[in-house]
């Protein structure tokens, strides 16, 4: 009786610790070396999430594939620059109409002045495009403008597939 007693409650430890075993988390086997990904784990090195093609614009708007040289690179962040700085007052204001608003103090004047500031600093960013288009070869111009073609023909498409999905949707 008493071995019997014993070889069931070793067999019970067994049963449970076995259990308790397989619950604890197991640590995950180490990804495959990837050359693009950046240390931190998220994505890749150079910024882009996997998938994404090199047409991809830069900063205001220059696709990549335009292949700008180091010179012209150099001109466009001058150019960048000096509109930034020269923005900055009216940038500030606008922040500071915004605050207002979500405070509720906002009034008529208020909207007045940011709907002046919002224009003047749309202004600046076509002066931005236009003279960073004026440091392009013309080869450049013309793949830049197919590009443009191609991106408001997708863009149109999109929109109307997401139109025909509202209409369908609401019927």
């Amino acid at each position: 009786m008493l071995r019997r007693t014993l070889l069931v409650i070793s067999s019970l430890i067994l049963a449970f610790s076995t259990i308790a075993l397989a619950q604890q988390p197991q640590t995950p086997a180490p990804p495959a070396a990837d050359t693009t990904a950046r240390p931190d784990g998220m994505g890749r090195k150079d910024g882009r999430r996997p998938g994404m093609r090199d047409h991809r614009p830069d900063r205001f708007g220059l696709p990549r594939e335009l292949n700008l040289t180091e010179e012209q690179r150099q001109q466009k962040r001058a150019i960048i620059q000096r509109h930034l700085e020269s923005t900055t007052a009216q940038r500030e204001e606008l922040s500071k109409l915004r605050q207002k608003r979500i405070a509720g103090t906002f009034t008529a004047e208020d909207e007045a002045r940011a709907k002046a500031l919002h224009q003047e600093l749309q202004d600046s960013m076509k002066g931005i495009r236009d003279e960073v288009n004026g440091i392009l070869t013309p080869e450049q111009r013309s793949k830049l403008e197919q590009i443009e073609t191609k991106r408001k023909a997708r863009h149109e498409e999109m929109q109307k597939r997401r139109t025909e999905n509202l209409e369908k949707n609401s019927q």
